[in-house]
């Protein structure tokens, strides 16, 4: 982007600026770029662009759009774990297949992706353990 680039005023709530704030520093990128960088792909999901993206900004969205895989894995594993428990059961399984982590992700990358989350897991006494790549198995 260019300092020519129309620029308008966003108000948002200082929470959201405070969590855009932070995945700014930690993509190395400014607030700007980071909004975006999230908007932009925001409308990746909907019709197929009128043109192509260039492969360094495809990356750069899928490197952000990863990112996120592991607070969507461990808000699945807290919806999964209180289904769990209001089911009696002493387990929980936590579907994964629609996230296709089997594609395009090594497998060293994943371990280093979800190590924070499984630890969190761990540190509160759950076991935790893929079943292949689709799903995981937490026992309580």
């Amino acid at each position: 982007m260019s300092r020519e680039d129309p620029q308008f005023k966003l108000r948002m709530p200082v929470s959201l600026r405070d969590q855009a704030e932070q995945s700014a520093r930690a993509s190395g990128r400014s607030l700007n770029a980071e909004l975006v960088a999230r908007l932009e792909s925001s409308f990746l999901g909907g019709d197929t662009p009128g043109s192509l993206i260039p492969a360094t900004r495809a990356r750069e969205l899928a490197l952000m759009a990863r990112s996120e895989l592991p607070g969507e894995v461990r808000r699945r594993a807290i919806e999964s774990i209180a289904r769990a428990i209001k089911l009696g059961h002493n387990e929980a399984s936590v579907a994964l297949s629609d996230l296709h982590l089997d594609f395009g992700i090594t497998d060293e990358e994943l371990e280093a992706l979800f190590k924070g989350v499984f630890e969190e897991l761990t540190q509160a006494g759950y076991r935790v353990k893929w079943d292949d790549i689709t799903s995981l198995w937490i026992e309580f």
